[in-house]
């Protein structure tokens, strides 16, 4: 990982991917984070960032928020806390009856950019565990109660869609439904499930859904619009 500063951009993180086929970059609230393929360049690098850089300043950017001392995250499977140790020299983390404890030694500095990461990426893998729990149990009860049938069940980390199904009716869950109240969850689970038997949007998938939500199906798919996770401003 390269670091430098830009009279623009500000801080540039520069992360080398050997399964990137070409430059990306995302405007984060204080950093601009680059993600290229190994073979390039640091003077390449700049000079594609160059070229991006009056689209990337035009990008609205959402203010990140940082993991500190007293952070106490809410989701649906657990309660997340920073703690700080003097027993380990790496972060850890446990997971164990709905507590999430994330553990930071004392001697690192929390703000860092790299511990930072670390607690984020230790908050998205608890989700997964939970949405590998959670989901498939969840999928099997309502399947069982309607009459309906599923083949596999994946978790995924998309932020671009919630669930999908396949015609082999294989679904497949991002592990960010965990950030969500309960009801959407049940909500999302169902609309996939429906997708088993109706593989478009059309009036008969809502009819089938609709008898599943008890009458609530747009109702709850207008609701799940409008929600914002607070959690989410962490993991931007």
């Amino acid at each position: 990982m390269i670091e430098y500063s830009d009279n623009d951009l500000g801080k540039v993180i520069i992360r080398k991917n050997n399964r990137a086929k070409h430059l990306t970059a995302r405007r984060k609230f204080d950093y601009t984070i680059v993600t290229v393929p190994p073979y390039l360049s640091r003077k390449q690098i700049i000079a594609a960032l160059e070229t991006l850089k009056t689209r990337l300043l035009a990008m609205n950017v959402s203010e990140k928020l940082s993991f500190s001392d007293n952070t106490i995250i809410e989701t649906f499977p657990f309660r997340a806390y920073i703690q700080r140790t003097n027993i380990f020299n790496v972060c850890r983390m446990s997971l164990k009856e709905g507590i999430l404890n994330i553990l930071v030694p004392e001697q690192m500095n929390l703000q860092d950019f790299k511990v930072q990461e670390t607690i984020k990426n230790m908050l998205i893998n608890a989700l997964r565990i939970e949405a590998k729990r959670i989901l498939p149990i969840k999928t099997a009860l309502f399947a069982k109660q309607y009459g309906l049938t599923f083949n596999e069940i994946k978790i995924n980390k998309s932020t671009s869609r919630w669930g999908s199904c396949s015609r082999k009716k294989n679904i497949n869950y991002s592990l960010y439904l965990m950030l969500l109240p309960e009801i959407f969850i049940d909500y999302i689970v169902c609309h996939e499930l429906a997708h088993t038997v109706e593989m478009n949007h059309g009036e008969k998938f809502w009819i089938l859904l609709d008898t599943i939500c008890n009458g609530k199906a747009k109702m709850l798919r207008t609701d799940l619009r409008k929600f914002k996770s607070p959690v989410m401003a962490y993991l931007q």
